[in-house]
This record gives C-alpha cells, structure tokens and sequence, in this order.
C-alpha cells in the first residue's frame, strides 16, 4: 500500500473544540462519505495533493484508509497514525514542559490543518497527510461525523443483522421459490413490522463461506436465516466455529445441528427421522433391522452407520440378509436409506417385514400405487414436518413449510426489536406445525411425523 494512505493518520492532530452532538443528520451523513469514500456535497469526488505535489481525489484519500472504521487510528507502515475522533482531537493536552501546554484544534485551526497542512501550534504536518479541497460545510460535515463516531459505531454493533445465504438466482429452484417467499412475508398481525433479511447470493459453498465470514467480520452482531446448506452443513458448521455467538436460525438442512454449533429452530434431520422410525417400529414389537443403503453414496454410508447405533441402543439387531432371518427371532424391520419405491421391490423380500423411509428416500411411482394398494408392504413414512393439511387436505411443499417458518420468525424478530433472548421456546405457525428454540436430538424426534 503506497504511504499516501498513511496521510490521515497525522489529521488527528488537526480536530476542533467540542461540538454539540445534536447536528443535523444530513451533515454527519455527508462526513460520512467524506470519511469513508472521499465523496463530498453532491456526489464529487474530494480533491487533495499528497506528498508535496502528487494529485489525489476520491477513495485514494478517504480518512478511513488510515484511521480505521472507527478513527482510532493504529500503525501503518512506519508511520504512527493518530486518533482522530474529535473528543480526542479537540481535548486540552497535559503540559509537555514547565508553562507550556498543547493546543487544542477549533473549527478554524482545523480547517487550515485540513487544508493547508498547519497545525494548530503551526507546525508543518507530514507531507504523507494530504491537503484537502474541502469546503466550509465540507469541513464541518467531517467535524460533526469524528464528533458522533463512537455513538454511531455502538448503535451499529448493538444492531442485530439478519443475514440470508442462498444459491444465486436460477441455480435452484427451492432456494429460489425459498427467497421469494421470504422477501414477501405478509404483515405481522399485530401491526409491527417484518424485519428485513440481507441476503448473501453465492455460486459454490466455497463462495459462500468466503463472502459470510467478510460479512460477519464487519457486524458479528448477525443471525444467519435459512442458510440453504443441502449437502454441504459439515462444511458450513465448520467455517462457523470462529463464530459461536452467532446463531443459524430455520437452516434448510438435510442433516441434524452438527456438534456444538448454535442452530436455533430446526427441522428435525436424517438422523432424527431414523430415530422416530426405530422407536416407532420397537414399539409395533420389531426387534430386528435390515438396513437397505448404497455403498457409492457416503450420505446413504454415513446414515447406515448411525442407524446402527441407533438400533443397538433400543434393543433392535441389524441383520445383513434374508438368510440370517432363519437364525434369529422376531420381527423384521426394514430401513431403507436408498430410493425406495414399493412398486419396484421384489415382493419376497418384503414379506412380514415393515418398511421404515425418511421421505428423502420415498419416490413411489404414484398411478401403480394407487391400483395396486393392497398388494403393497406396509411401511412407515418419516417426514420433518406433518405433512397434510387436515385429515384429508392438500400436501405441503417443503419450501412453503420453511417459507412459513421463516415469515414468522421475522414477524417476532419485528416485534421484539431484534433480540435473541426474548424468543419463545416453542414456534409456532400453521396448524400442527411448531419447532423447538434449540432441540435436542429427543425433541427432534419427537417431533417427527411419521405417515403410515
């Protein structure tokens, strides 16, 4: 970085007096952009002259180059760049010998440090500080924004983002249905208003994890809402570790909250709905499981292994074939954590035996169902969600499910001025449809509906 950022550092020698904090919105908001962007009154692009002679304008000599975000300024280089928020910069200095004392800066002496480069005890100012075309109301734009920085640094901090992390458009087609249905949540019913979601676009995970973690170095203050993680929550809990204060509320997962990662609100995952099957079928008096997954897919692998362990735990025995059903006793359950369509199975295998699905696996070829319903095995069905409307109303789709949730969440984040402490243990919204705050894998699975 060449030394002319370094210029600003010396500028926090140049501030004024105390100035009343009570400025007018416009003209902080004008330092602002003079200070960060190097844009003055109307758009144009602020002019100055660095190291003597070279000419400068716009973001090459924006303060924040060298003073930082909040103007505390720090070191650059070789250079030691000052303080410059005008508490500091319009303070009386302690004497520096017997019957001497540092001057403050004024509007006025300001100006000509500013401009000129002279301090207020008329010193000559680093030539690495440029001189600035600032105009008077310029100056007291720059002025009224180093007076208010501290209170508008906080107030930002203290502001709770919610960030949205989606697929670019036309990637997928959930995550796009998903992101219009967040963006036109109706009004909260009791008046108060939706808050508003900052979504980041992304091409691969990779790319989202790059762009999230810039975001949340500038406000880690954030939430992250319905992350659409399909495939890649391992990763994304990862990259998440250096945040552990920052939750990820309602993420469209396929899999449970990974470890110990501060997911708030989630459906019930795989692992979950494996668990409601097992219990579900231990209770019909199965004690016995057969596992039906696909060795090239390593979510299908991964799942088998836990499915496992879940059925040890309950007191149900794997068995790896149909022969070994002769040697055992009891009743045969099946899991089922490959494509399961029960018109394609070979209907010896599958006699007196329960089928157990996570809905993931279920692709049923409908027309043949329907005609051959009585001939089918009968089977359980797990879904994250009840999935009917009514006893006999229409089917929900799960991005209107999580579209649903999310609308709600933001209906309460409105209304609880962006707190996390203030939300309820329970959410709930739509009939017979509610998540826990931060589930256990119990809860989840209790929570699991299983269709039969």
């Amino acid at each position: 970085m060449p030394r002319l950022h370094y210029v600003f550092l010396l500028l926090s020698f140049c501030l004024i007096s105390p100035i009343n904090l009570a400025l007018a919105t416009s003209s902080i908001d004008l330092g602002r952009s003079i200070y960060e962007k190097g844009v003055g009154r109307d758009g144009r692009e602020i002019g100055a002259i660095g190291h003597g002679s070279v000419s400068l304008k716009g973001a090459a000599i924006a303060c924040i180059g060298c003073h930082g975000i909040d103007a505390r300024g720090g070191g650059e280089a070789f250079v030691r760049v000052p303080d410059i928020r005008w508490m500091n910069l319009s303070k009386q200095y302690p004497a520096r010998r017997m019957g001497a004392t540092e001057t403050s800066y004024d509007q006025s002496s300001f100006s000509t440090a500013v401009r000129t480069g002279i301090t207020a005890t008329e010193r000559k100012l680093d030539p690495v500080m440029p001189r600035f075309d600032l105009a008077d109301d310029e100056i007291n734009g720059l002025i009224a924004y180093l007076s208010s920085i501290d209170q508008l640094k906080n107030a930002e901090q203290a502001r709770l983002v919610i960030l949205g992390l989606l697929p670019k458009s036309g990637r997928n087609a959930l995550a796009d249905a998903l992101d219009s249905k967040l963006k036109n949540c109706s009004t909260n019913e009791n008046g108060f208003p939706i808050a508003a979601i900052d979504t980041i676009y992304f091409d691969t995970p990779e790319d989202a994890i790059i762009k999230l973690m810039e975001r949340l170095k500038e406000n880690p203050n954030a939430m992250i809402l319905a992350p659409f993680l399909l495939g890649w929550e391992h990763q994304y809990a990862k990259a998440m570790q250096q945040y552990n204060d920052v939750p990820t509320v309602l993420p469209f997962s396929l899999l449970n909250p990974l470890g110990e990662n501060n997911w708030i609100f989630s459906f019930p995952g795989l692992e979950s709905q494996i668990l409601a099957l097992l219990k579900s079928a231990k209770a019909e008096g199965y004690t016995q499981l057969r596992i039906y997954s696909e060795p090239e897919n390593t979510l299908s692998v991964k799942l088998a292994t836990v499915a496992i362990e879940m059925a040890n735990a309950h007191g149900m025995s794997t068995i790896a074939d149909v022969s070994e059903r002769t040697h055992k006793q009891g009743k045969i359950a099946s899991l089922w954590l490959k494509q399961f369509n029960p018109n394609q199975v070979e209907q010896s295998l599958l006699k007196d035996e329960l089928m157990l699905v996570p809905v993931l696996f279920f692709k049923p070829n409908q027309s043949n169902e329907n005609s051959q319903k009585n001939l089918l095995p009968q089977r359980y069905i797990a879904y994250p969600y009840n999935p009917k409307v009514g006893e006999n109303g229409a089917w929900r789709k799960p991005v209107d499910v999580w579209a649903g949730a999310g609308c709600k969440f933001l209906s309460l984040i409105g209304e609880k001025s962006l707190s996390l402490n203030k939300l309820p243990e329970i959410l709930k919204w739509e009939d017979h449809l509610f998540l826990y705050n931060r589930p256990n894998l119990d809860l989840l699975s209790d929570q699991v509906f299983i269709y039969k």
